[in-house]
């Protein structure tokens, strides 16, 4: 049978006569979605449940009908890990919520999980295997087949690419989707034994990730309740209404308290509100004002010079660096005012024992991201406080379950192989940002070499590539090709779906047990399944076993069930299972920041000091300490660009979807509103665009269609700003990564989506 492709949805459509377009998220959805709040925002009471499952034709009524309520948890590429209650009436999911009794989620779950029964009892769920019928690409059609058919072809496909074309013609790709710290990374055994290529890093946090072995190497730790007791709260490009909704009400509670807040980041987002000092810069700029504020407390003696002596190296290289950056160059190329270097240095200084330094993940995802993280980081040690910046919490129970598997445990940066399954061969590697240099068969940069052995398989699992990665129309490109054998494990018809040959069917996390520690607090949180698998999907630590066993490999990593993993997971902790499943979250004590980032009498450094410069970073990058360069794609980039594309676009969090997921449902959607272009009045007027126009956003890369909202300085000069995240399918604009670049970041090889020149016309 054939399964129909998903029908193009429109949202004017979906907002006439719709009580849901009233809803927002204490942001008012006619102004900036997260960003331009035309009222003080509630931005730290988020929405306590979501849509009852009346809305979906259920015969069970939430509020009355008697039924269990179990702890679980929301799963996914989000600080926030929350943790939720699930009503469960007669096995049928009814109802979430977010658990009262934890402090973090304190009863309240986002906007995003609004349609989290819908979106588990959708009818367009994959249930079943389905085979391609038809021609690849939108439109496409699919057939109905058994597990054992689907396997079979699966397998015979990858022993025949081996036998001809070694295992290095396939690949995958896999992000966290609504997995946790088990099923995440459970299908790598099986790649690795095939001697697959490896896609090594993340679309999300490299920039950070490898940056800090320039500076503390420790990874700093802080307490998101901590932030309400704080004397200052520096933002810097994060934007937490939309991407770490939890953490608001800790900051307004700060900022009640009589805390000072400093916002810096190109649009004026919800903490702008409260913002004491909002520093609108030019995005790609903040290497240069970072070291201006270095200079200012250098020449102010505003620096802990016996810190400095005793657990830091580099300082006169730092200097020399920050000499460079007087207030009035500053103010010439951030485009700020020059007091505004004096005012966050000196508030920096003064409450340097009780600040909190946080950074954004957009801040790395440039192509000078990574040193934007240094130059950030160096301001902590100057003041002698390292501890206060912080990007992600990576202690308490992200610790405890991060890649707990002992295949999961190496990093394959360097091409390692993991020590179990006896892996054969050599893994050829590349990075997320390389899809489509790599599915189009090209040769790039050193020792990537895709034109003499093409991959000719990839699989797909927590990933929707189609939305979640740049460059997409070279993505596109590569994907139709009909060489290429494609297999997808996902639960809904997705964007990339239509490039498959082969889909398989995934659960829900509602649906199979999962172990999870967030990265924005320190709960270990336990998902417990709350309804029976649906049709016949398959979690990854068993289609691991299925697709290892039927490539006839004995390894015990293709022979695992649920309770050995629960075992694993469960081993030398401070709990026992029982506890952690009656409570469904243990708040798990983070390292101190001595234990986290010092080691012994030292940092973890090569040099056991804080590093303002170093031999390390002159080695990889040419300088010894943090050095403003210009960004390529960017206002201060390359000229004759900028000619041809004079408007830099940045694409951040928009509050109702979170990467690649919920652009399918109707709700969020509904939710979402229209998919606009917001760009200042100035801009607007340049180019005879007024408020409600169709826009076109384009490069050399692709071109996107907008509804132009014009507003009054909310955005830095020369700049405007859109949202990711939307399904082509159920969109009439398209996702945002059709523009942007797939030229990999400064430090970690990590991605550049907020390096993007375009103009932008009416349609």
């Amino acid at each position: 049978m054939e399964r129909s492709h998903l029908s193009t949805l429109s949202r004017r459509g979906f907002m006439k006569g719709s009580a849901l377009a009233s809803l927002g998220l204490g942001v008012g959805l006619s102004g900036l979605t997260g960003c331009a709040p035309t009222e003080a925002p509630k931005a730290d009471q988020p929405a306590a449940e979501t849509t009852d499952a009346a809305t979906s034709g259920y015969q069970y009524e939430p509020e009355t009908s008697e039924g269990e309520w179990i702890h679980t948890a929301c799963q996914r590429n989000c600080f926030d890990t929350c943790m939720i209650l699930a009503k469960v009436v007669d096995g049928t999911l009814v109802k979430v919520k977010g658990d009262p009794d934890n402090p973090y989620t304190a009863g309240g779950l986002c906007v995003k999980t609004q349609s989290y029964v819908d979106w588990t009892y959708s009818e367009e769920r994959i249930l079943y295997p389905l085979r391609r019928t038809g021609t690849k690409g939108p439109g496409c059609t699919f057939e109905r087949i058994s597990w054992d058919d689907a396997i079979e072809e699966i397998t015979t496909k990858w022993k025949d690419i081996i036998d001809q074309y070694g295992g290095e013609a396939i690949t995958w790709s896999r992000y966290q989707g609504n997995q946790g710290s088990l099923n995440r990374r459970v299908l790598e055994p099986l790649f690795f034994k095939m001697g697959a290529t490896y896609c090594e890093g993340s679309m999300c946090n490299n920039g950070y990730v490898h940056s800090l072995p320039y500076t503390t190497a420790g990874v700093p730790v802080m307490r998101a309740e901590a932030i309400a007791e704080k004397s200052l709260y520096i933002s810097w490009a994060h934007n937490p209404a939309a991407t770490s909704l939890h953490t608001m009400k800790f900051i307004k509670e700060m900022n009640k308290n009589g805390g000072k807040i400093v916002v810096i980041n190109p649009v004026a987002t919800v903490e702008t509100m409260w913002a004491d000092v909002f520093v609108q810069l030019k995005a790609g700029t903040d290497v240069a004002f970072a070291l201006g504020i270095g200079k200012y407390l250098l020449d102010n003696d505003m620096y802990d010079a016996e810190w400095i002596e005793q657990w830091a190296q580099g300082l006169d290289d730092y200097k020399a660096e920050c000499d460079e950056w007087p207030a009035d160059r500053v103010a010439e190329v951030c485009g700020v005012p020059a007091e505004q270097v004096a005012q966050v240095a000196e508030l920096l200084w003064e409450n340097r024992e009780n600040a909190c330094l946080k950074t954004g993940l957009c801040l790395g995802r440039r192509l000078n991201g990574g040193m934007s993280h240094i130059s950030i980081k160096c301001l902590s040690g100057l003041v002698g406080h390292p501890e206060m910046y912080f990007n992600m919490t990576s202690s308490g129970g992200l610790q405890l379950f991060s890649n707990g598997a002992p295949a999961m445990q190496d990093t394959m940066f360097e091409g390692k192989l993991p020590s179990e399954a006896e892996p054969v061969g050599t893994v050829r590697n590349y990075s997320s940002p390389d899809l489509g240099k790599v599915l189009t068969s090209q040769n790039y940069g050193e020792d990537h070499n895709f034109a003499d052995n093409p991959i000719r398989s990839i699989m797909f699992f927590g990933n929707n590539a189609m939305v979640s990665h740049p460059n997409l129309n070279l993505v596109k490109e590569g994907l139709m090709r009909e060489d290429l054998f494609t297999v997808v494990h996902d639960l809904f018809m997705t964007d990339t779906c239509d490039y498959a040959d082969i889909i398989l069917p995934a659960p829900t996390n509602f649906e199979y047990e999962e172990f999870n520690g967030g990265y924005g607090h320190n709960y270990a949180v336990h998902n417990q399944p709350v309804i029976e698998t649906m049709g016949e999907c398959v979690a990854n630590w068993d289609l691991c076993n299925r697709l290892g066993q039927a490539m006839g490999f004995d390894d015990e990593a293709f022979h695992r069930d649920e309770q050995w993993f629960r075992d694993l997971f469960m081993t030398d902790k401070p709990f026992t299972y029982e506890e952690f499943v009656e409570k469904g979250w243990i708040d798990c004590e983070p390292k101190t920041f001595d234990e986290a980032v010092y080691n012994g009498e030292g940092f973890k450094t090569p040099s056991g000091k804080f590093q303002f410069a170093s031999d390390e970073l002159e080695h990889d990058h040419g300088t010894r300490a943090p050095h403003y360069v210009d960004d390529p794609e960017s206002l201060q980039g390359d000229p004759e660009l900028l000619a041809k594309y004079p408007l830099a676009l940045i694409s951040a969090s928009a509050k109702e979807y979170l990467n690649g997921m919920f652009g399918n449902m109707p709700d969020n959607n509904l939710l979402f509103e229209e998919n606009y272009l917001y760009i200042d009045a100035e801009e607007a007027e340049e180019r005879g665009i007024a408020d409600g126009d169709e826009v076109i956003v384009r490069n050399d890369r692709g071109e996107l269609h907008r509804i132009a909202r014009v507003l009054e300085n909310r955005i830095a000069e020369h700049t405007v700003y859109t949202y990711p995240s939307t399904w082509d399918k159920f969109a009439n604009y398209q996702t945002v990564n059709f523009l942007t670049t797939d030229a990999r970041a400064d430090i970690g090889r990590g991605v550049s989506f907020q390096s993007c020149l375009v103009e932008v016309e009416k349609a």
